[in-house]
């Protein structure tokens, strides 16, 4: 069963009504920060104008911080016809904000057309959870967690391990400390564990902390697994 996207009750009517039409199951509330919601996704949505304001306000990017703070997965929908950009007065401080936006501040950026073309845009991530998508490998936890979903939680931290992936775990060795034992060819007889996952779990697990920039070789999304 697909959760509602939460939609903040300050939007103009006509998204949440044609969201409605396309067949998406809403909710209205008072969200902040964000706009929109959908699991550990929070989206803020600006037109060209609203971006450009926030800009030359300086409140841009303490909105994209919160918006960072409070989800997992935060998103920007930019609303309107880019080649308007011209018609501004600093179109190049625009274009740096948005390159600031993308590369600095790793919040990814979805262009449309108009809010036809965002109703699209939220129905088809509303629509993915049949796929996982929504959690686009980012783990997010909430603020009570029962028993075993801290434990999920600490399997999911595993790579390449999603949900699935972590329920067949924990069903297969009991506790999250033999989880973190197993060899590589005990983890192997799991379902849906391969030699490759067994192999990047062990060493995860035996590795050295050698700081931030320290990469697994091959290392694999977390949610290949749905």
């Amino acid at each position: 069963m697909r959760i509602p996207l939460i939609v903040d009750a300050n939007e103009p009517e006509d998204i949440p009504d044609r969201l409605r039409e396309l067949g998406v199951s809403i909710e209205v509330q008072k969200i902040a920060p964000g706009d929109y919601v959908l699991g550990p996704v929070g989206i803020e949505r600006k037109t060209l104008t609203d971006f450009f304001n926030s800009l030359v306000r300086k409140r841009l990017f303490e909105q994209v911080q919160r918006l960072r703070e409070a989800y997992p997965q935060p998103l920007l929908i930019l609303e309107g016809d880019l080649t308007e950009l011209s018609t501004f007065k600093h179109p190049q401080s625009f274009l740096g904000a948005l390159l600031a936006m993308e590369l600095k501040e790793r919040v990814p950026i979805l262009t449309t057309a108009d809010k036809e073309q965002t109703a699209l845009v939220l129905k088809v991530l509303w629509k993915s959870q049949d796929k996982g998508a929504p959690e686009y490998g980012l783990r997010h936890k909430p603020k009570t967690l029962s028993l075993g979903q801290r434990q999920r939680f600490l399997v999911e931290g595993l790579p390449s391990i999603g949900e699935t992936l972590a329920r067949n775990l924990l069903e297969r060795f009991g506790t999250v400390r033999a989880i973190f034992d197993a060899s590589a060819e005990e983890l192997e007889h799991t379902p849906k564990i391969g030699a490759g996952k067994a192999a990047e779990i062990v060493r995860l697990v035996n590795a050295a902390y050698e700081g931030e920039q320290t990469h697994l070789e091959g290392e694999a999304s977390d949610d290949d697994d749905d």
